[in-house]
């Protein structure tokens, strides 16, 4: 079971999802663009798969930081045409669990897609679980990758601390058409958030961040699996020492 919470008032209803996942709002007018979010027309309570003058409704989603824009809108203009997305494999798995959750949510709001087209299929070993261990709390781990290099503790559950002396990646990682890709976008953000602990393109004293794919992100714009970039002095992979079957 799902847990929901849900905000009524006179112009919208906001719903709020588990986690950090974001919200889902349907508004009789088109609320500000998110900042990193998707948005869509609702005409006859079916979601658009176009721009439109005027819609019944309109659909906001606030995504989560982790999650790209540009795939979550490829997958509901297709679910609203009554297709199949064609996302890329590693993204397909990834966002499963997401999508899953999103149109069961769009469903039971009387959101229709253009036919009956069922959610993207879970995959058992989509996603590669690792758990937290304590005992290598005190163990470094060594990150070398695009011109960045950095020691890294695994010291909490939620929590990464990359030390002080770290080299980070300067250039930057963009698409086909001259666009940045969204993990530089995400990684200029974490760089500014911790902006004082950085000079000269080092980190100038310990920065903490929540996640393996923010310490990839915050280095080198993470564009590989990051478990397999965090190396102890053994030559162990940080994903080897704690991934769970």
């Amino acid at each position: 079971m799902t847990r929901l919470t849900v905000d009524l008032d006179t112009e919208k209803t906001t719903v709020t999802l588990p986690g950090d996942q974001g919200t889902v709002t349907l508004a009789a007018a088109p609320l500000p663009a998110p900042e990193h979010g998707v948005q869509l027309p609702i005409v006859g309570g079916r979601l658009n798969s176009e721009t439109v003058a005027t819609a019944d409704e309109y659909l906001t989603i606030t995504l989560p930081w982790t999650t790209e824009p540009a795939f979550v809108t490829r997958f509901l203009t297709a679910w609203a045409a009554g297709e199949e997305a064609a996302l890329p494999a590693n993204q397909a798995a990834g966002l499963a669990d997401y999508l899953d959750l999103l149109t069961r949510l769009l469903t039971r709001l009387g959101i229709q897609s253009g036919q009956a087209v069922p959610a993207p299929a879970k995959k058992k070993t989509a996603k590669a679980r690792h758990r937290f261990d304590k005992a290598l709390v005190d163990r470094p781990f060594h990150v070398a990758r695009h011109g960045s290099t950095a020691t890294v503790y695994w010291t909490g559950r939620n929590e990464m601390t990359v030390k002080a002396g770290a080299v980070l990646a300067q250039e930057q990682l963009i698409n086909r058409d001259g666009s940045l890709r969204y993990s530089t976008k995400y990684g200029e953000k974490l760089r500014a958030d911790h902006a004082a602990a950085i000079a000269d393109g080092q980190t100038i004293a310990d920065i903490h961040l929540r996640s393996v794919n923010e310490v990839g992100l915050f280095l080198y714009f993470g564009d590989t699996n990051g478990w397999l970039e965090l190396v102890d002095d053994d030559g162990h992979t940080l994903d080897a020492l704690t991934k769970v079957d």
